[in-house]
């Protein structure tokens, strides 16, 4: 059987879904728009099974296959295509190198330090939120998000408007024909960066970008095009996750009166809360596409040289043989070792932002209207490998 991560039966109701696949085996084809057939894993232990072989599942196509991304995605704009050759896509020792560069820069900015900020950016966004029903995602989840990445990269305020205009499309992709518009708006957010970058090597100033642009590992700095692929991923997967994430939550808090209550009356165990949320929503459900280097079996299973498997996180986050109870909601759970961040070398750089950020928006949120509730049952989002509500409409 072949299974579409983007039914809307799934997303609703992903249980019934995931066990059918752990009953079928440790790997299954999955369907997925544009990229087309996958091999998933099913469970905890398939999945870092991938993420801890990187030197066998690879992030770049090219070596294995002679076909590098930007001949598999020929339809993209020539402007776009040196941007599929980002840190996410490479393998090392080029990973290892933009890794290293890139934590270099966030090890100057302490993630904790940016709470008072985000606190005051939330309380800010509260106070003009309008009466009545509330589209909170407009209002509340997409602007806080927008505005700390900003924040931490050092994009001064007179940019942030225009940024946010353009990347909007970005938000509503469901389809081939959405993801060409949407690239095609970013033509105008690589110039604005250029633009950035120049001004931050003439004067250094406090954020991400100008760290970047003097980062050094081992005499090495980022060359203009590292550069506007680090700083356009930083900035693109630095929000829009994130906002999924604190949607998820939001959901949870506003369909779960006990679990509201829990939240309210234990702040010492809100960021468990938080974990949770990452683990039974899995608002990313898989990683990016890997590649077989060499023929292999991996899982009992024959994968041939250059086939495209990832590891399935949200199936990994529902696996009875790793989680006690795993469709149950446990805001305090410990242990709760779930894959919603990925694993291994390309674990996501930015999940202890995630982590702050969805603290600070869920706390500053209930503390206002500890009352909320759903304004209409949300529909998720058709957008190929996440799990978030599509709208989110609340009465405070």
């Amino acid at each position: 059987m072949i299974y579409r991560l983007n039914d809307p039966s799934f997303l609703n109701e992903p249980a019934p879904v995931l066990a059918q696949m752990r009953a079928e085996g440790p790997l299954v084809q999955v369907k997925m728009p544009i990229v087309g057939k996958i091999w998933m894993t099913t469970d905890d232990a398939g999945a870092r099974a991938l993420l801890k072989n990187p030197d066998l599942f690879r992030r770049d196509p090219g070596p294995i296959t002679g076909k590098p991304l930007a001949q598999r995605f020929w339809w993209m704009p020539g402007f776009f295509k040196p941007l599929l050759d980002t840190m996410i896509v490479a393998d090392d020792p080029k990973h290892k190198r933009l890794r290293g560069l890139v934590d270099q820069a966030f090890a100057r900015t302490t993630m904790e330090d940016l709470r008072p900020e985000l606190e005051a950016m939330a309380d800010r966004l509260l106070d003009e939120l309008p009466g009545g029903e509330v589209d909170i995602v407009r209002h509340y989840t997409r602007p806080l998000p927008f505005l700390a990445i900003c924040a931490l990269l050092g994009i001064p305020d007179d940019a942030r408007a225009s940024l946010a205009k353009r990347v909007a499309p970005l938000s509503s992709v469901t389809n081939p024909f959405g993801a060409i518009y949407a690239i095609l708006r970013l033509r105008g957010v690589l110039a604005d960066f250029r633009a950035l970058f120049a001004e931050a090597r003439a004067h250094p100033r406090p954020g991400l970008i100008s760290a970047l642009v003097h980062a050094e590992e081992d005499g090495a700095q980022l060359n203009e095009q590292e550069l506007l692929a680090m700083v356009l991923l930083l900035f693109l997967a630095g929000h829009e996750t994130t906002v999924h994430l604190i949607n998820n939550a939001i959901v949870t808090l506003a369909t779960e009166s006990g679990l509201r209550t829990h939240f309210t009356d234990n702040p010492q165990t809100r960021h468990l809360f938080v974990e949770e949320v990452v683990r039974h929503a899995s608002p990313v459900m898989t990683t990016k596409m890997m590649f077989a280097a060499r023929d292999t079996e991996i899982l009992g299973a024959p994968i041939k040289k250059g086939e495209m498997v990832a590891p399935l996180l949200i199936g990994a986050n529902h696996d009875p043989a790793h989680f006690d109870a795993p469709e149950d909601f446990v805001p305090d759970r410990r242990p709760n070792a779930h894959l919603g961040f990925g694993f291994g070398p390309h674990v996501c750089l930015g999940m202890q932002l995630a982590r702050i950020e969805a603290s600070v928006a869920l706390e500053r949120l209930v503390a206002r209207h500890p009352d909320l509730q759903l304004a209409q049952t949300p529909a998720y989002l058709r957008r190929p490998g996440l799990r978030a509500p599509a709208t989110l409409r609340l009465h405070l």
